[in-house]
């Protein structure tokens, strides 16, 4: 039986955290991944985002992809995943398809045929050899081939119809007997290796791309995890060759509070650097989001009181871009490739502007054991997030700095079936609405899509066989 603090660390371990929990997604392919069988995951996804901005509208004719976006559709993964033979070599594959239902003219990345017209499409999503080994106090396991590769600075896309994928390999080795007198602790080690990509949205498996379509060779990254389950330490690197540099480094403590709730702690820094002449290439185009460096520094407080989560964040944001427009903090490794962003303050737009200062309050509960008019909430969650940031920007028809807020309200609702008939269903809704005071900043930032007025919409209907 787990022990008190076992359990709170278990709940700790999810609360209010970023990556899994605020990105859009509501369940992930890998966590119905039965070794030795076919497992079969449907998705469908409904996005509808409208936008608005009175200076674009009333002074250039307004957006060139319309006012509304998205699009609906249905997603599927066939996934074949092998036992290891001898214990040690095995094989997986992956059979994605996307199917077209309705889209408007930007499908916020929900389709596209590599033409940039929206369509469905089928690929081999994954193909790989895998390699384990398991040791006293050790274990080791690899991919080579293509595959949904999560490493270091480098993560998967899965907030779509399908997930991302790349072509290359990737290492873990874990050791597991690292405890420190009463705690216990493992250290882990990440690699991974790509030269191509096939994003959430594409078909085929394409070269690597800078921001203005400049080709970039490869990209390679490690890091190091200690975790004592009281305190955990990591360090990641990422270098994608000519083009740029990240690092991220992280703390994170967390102690439970009596047998049902806990408390965390959580510290996160970012340093992205430029790394040659593609960011350079970049930048002389117009298409990069800072000279040469830039930092995100991130700040949470989590507290899980029994089925109540409440987290506070901060962070703040240095990207200098002296080429006339507003830099951001560029997490990134190429245009296809999806960098690994941590920050709790990353939900709906990032917040990450140069110079900017940003707090976010967020709760979720958990409404099991609660009825409504005699129908039981059981497998019912919901979120509420608050998020606002300040930083200045110069304007362009005034040559004079100004203060801009902007500011963020985010609603989601999921339910998990329990029921055995509907094992493996689940639902979630996502409404988010974001407001910027100052219309001029879309004119002069170098992430402009990030920072026009809108609300958005977005239905998941998930089943895993």
């Amino acid at each position: 039986m787990k022990s008190t603090k076992a359990v709170a660390t278990t709940y700790l371990a999810t609360l209010l955290a970023s990556g899994s929990c605020f990105s859009a997604s509501i369940s992930y392919p890998d966590r119905f991944q039965h070794e030795g069988k076919l497992n079969a995951y449907l998705r469908s996804a409904y996005i509808n985002t409208r936008i608005s901005n009175d200076l674009i509208e009333d002074n250039f004719g307004g957006f060139s992809t319309g006012s509304e976006l998205g699009g609906l559709g249905v997603g599927a993964i066939l996934d074949y995943n092998s036992n290891y033979w001898g214990g040690v070599v095995g094989f997986d594959a992956s059979l994605y398809g996307v199917a077209m239902i309705d889209s408007e003219q930007d499908s916020r990345d929900l389709f596209d045929n590599d033409d940039g017209s929206n369509g469905g499409f089928a690929k081999i999503g994954q193909s790989y050899l895998k390699l384990r080994h398991v040791g006293e106090g050790w274990n080791a396991d690899s991919q080579i081939g293509r595959g949904r590769f999560d490493a270091g600075t480098l993560v998967s896309n899965d907030t779509r119809l399908v997930p991302g994928s790349y072509q290359g390999a990737r290492a873990h080795f874990n050791l597991t007997d690292m405890g420190i007198g009463p705690l216990p602790g493992t250290m882990a080690f990440e690699a991974a290796y790509i030269d191509r990509s096939s994003p959430r949205d594409r078909q085929a498996f394409g070269k690597l791309i800078s921001q203005s379509g400049e080709e970039i060779s490869n990209v390679y990254t490690y890091g190091v995890n200690y975790d004592l389950k009281a305190v955990e330490l990591s360090y990641a690197r990422g270098v994608s060759k000519d083009f740029n540099e990240n690092t991220r480094y992280g703390l994170t403590l967390q102690a439970p509070i009596g047998e049902t709730a806990g408390v965390i702690l959580d510290t996160q820094y970012y340093r992205f650097q430029k790394a040659g002449r593609l960011w350079e290439q970049d930048w002389s185009v117009g298409d990069a989001a800072y000279d040469k460096e830039a930092t995100w520094l991130n700040v949470n407080l989590g507290l899980l009181l029994d089925k109540l989560r409440l987290g506070v964040s901060f962070s703040e944001t240095k990207a200098e871009l002296s080429n006339g427009n507003l830099g951001y903090a560029y997490f990134d490794h190429a245009d296809n490739v999806d960098g690994r962003m941590d920050a709790w303050t990353r939900s709906g737009n990032d917040f990450n502007n140069h110079g900017e200062r940003t707090w976010q309050v967020g709760a979720e509960y958990d409404l099991s054991g609660i009825s409504l008019l005699g129908a039981s909430l059981d497998g019912f969650k919901v979120m509420a997030l608050y998020k606002q940031g300040n930083f200045d920007a110069v304007n362009p028809f005034s040559g004079q700095k100004t203060d801009v807020w902007e500011r963020q309200n985010e609603y989601r609702v999921y339910y998990r079936f329990d029921e055995k008939e509907y094992a493996g269903l689940s639902v979630g809704l996502i409404y988010i609405d974001y407001r910027i005071d100052q219309d001029f900043v879309a004119l002069v930032s170098a992430q402009p899509n990030n920072v026009v007025n809108g609300s958005e919409a977005r239905v998941y209907l998930d089943y895993a066989f």
